[in-house]
């Protein structure tokens, strides 16, 4: 065997996966590893491929069949209580798990019974992984929850009360399915995820003024082209010589404003405020969300969004203070433990560019830090909101947010590094 054969033998050992064959459930009874198969591409009528199939479809119904427990210290159970015209809640009287850290909110009935209040997303979520089992309450239970003190006295929920199937409880919940399949989607991806509550939108007052007379005064010698700039531009009262790109820009340029908001007919909310994975989350006092998202059901309607509930959309997004959701001060570890894992390529590269930055004057340590944040804001626009397009089960994230190409005001780091100046992508030093 020449030294090619050999190189091909070991590329195919290599490569190859027991994932790429047609799933056999028969591997399930045996204890050992499976070893590789034939495939089986097409039926082709024989008696042995079909009773294999039969064989093998047996076993895996089998398999569902078998009852899938979990240990009774870790037996989730929760009571759906309805309140009236406002919306039900599952309440947890006995916590476990790990799943509370970004989940639900704490509940006290009287004066020592102490638990967990799960919405109706919270509590769909639990019991559609197998979490938790959803029990439908009764007016004894209610009446037991209802005591001032409990002393100890527990409630048989698995006794007195009626567990509910996945299927009850989509009807009972009443949950938009987009709206679910967004944030199952993203819970199980690692992200933290809690309702938005809208708030009041300011609308911002434009009065009149003389310019839009102006405009109306302009507009048909502009139309024929006798006037090519506005009637009162600063080209019609001065002449000027060059001698910069960036002189030539300023001249040319037209004054914009932006286009007045009109409250839509069918406006929409932003639905989510979404987090990235983080250790020291804090349900009570949540940092700035990462993300904020508004989840469109195209399946309902297939336009777009109009500008209207675009512009509804980014004054909800700026109602959000720094006062209001303040950052997370994050621990001071005091011993330093070290990292077993070897760095990556972007790590390495990352501390050399630091490395190398460290070693050039302040000035142009300021300079590469301006141009590389403008750049970041041209590129990615500011107030940036995620759009999740549902179309029957199928997500589709876009990103809408405001670029200002001419002009970018606020960012006040820009401002810090470099005090009134315009920060133009065409205007340069």
């Amino acid at each position: 065997m020449d030294g090619s054969e050999e190189d091909d033998r070991i590329q195919t050992e290599k490569t190859y996966d027991i994932e790429d064959e047609i799933q056999d459930w028969k591997f399930l009874n045996k204890s050992n590893i499976p070893k590789r198969g034939e495939k089986e591409f097409e039926p082709d009528g024989t008696t042995i491929q079909s009773s294999a199939l039969e064989e093998s479809q047996s076993t895996m119904f089998n398999a569902l069949n078998n009852i899938r427990g979990h240990h009774l210290k870790h037996k989730l159970l929760g009571v759906w209580i309805e309140e009236g015209e406002e919306e039900g809640y599952c309440f947890i009287s006995h916590v476990r798990g790990n799943y509370f850290k970004d989940l639900g909110k704490g509940m006290k009935f009287g004066n020592d019974l102490h638990g967990m209040k799960l919405n109706n997303l919270e509590t769909i979520y639990l019991a559609e992984r197998g979490s938790l089992i959803v029990y439908l309450n009764n007016e004894e239970y209610l009446n037991w929850l209802n005591k001032d003190e409990h002393k100890g006295e527990e409630f048989d929920i698995e006794k007195k009360l009626i567990a509910l199937d996945l299927e009850y409880l989509y009807c009972l919940l009443n949950i938009p399915l987009a709206k679910y399949q967004v944030y199952a989607y993203l819970k199980r991806l690692g992200y933290v995820l809690q309702e938005f509550t809208p708030k009041e939108i300011s609308i911002p007052n434009h009065t009149p003024t003389s310019d839009s007379a102006r405009n109306q005064f302009t507009l048909w010698p502009r139309e024929w082209g006798i006037l090519s700039y506005p009637i009162f531009h600063s080209l019609h009262f001065k002449t000027k010589h060059y001698f910069n790109y960036t002189d030539i820009f300023k001249s040319i340029k037209l004054n914009t404003k932006p286009i007045d908001y009109t409250p839509p007919t069918n406006p929409m909310n932003i639905t989510f405020n979404v987090w990235k994975p983080m250790p020291n989350f804090s349900k009570k006092n949540p940092p700035l969300p990462d993300f904020q998202l508004c989840v469109a059901d195209t399946s309902k309607n297939t336009k777009f969004l109009s500008l209207s509930q675009i512009q509804s959309l980014h004054l909800q997004l700026q109602s959000i203070n720094d006062d209001e959701m303040p950052k997370v001060i994050p621990k001071l570890n005091t011993t330093k433990k070290e990292n077993k894992k070897m760095e990556s390529k972007k790590e390495i590269r990352a501390k050399l560019y630091a490395q190398r930055q460290l070693k050039l004057d302040k000035s142009i340590q300021l300079r590469n830090e301006y141009f590389k944040k403008r750049d970041e804001l041209f590129k990615n626009g500011e107030n940036s909101i995620i759009l999740a397009i549902v179309n029957n089960g199928i997500i589709n994230f876009l990103t809408i947010s405001q670029g200002q190409f001419n002009t970018i005001k606020s960012n006040s780091r820009l401002n810090e590094i470099y005090p009134n100046k315009i920060h133009s992508i065409i205007y340069n030093f």
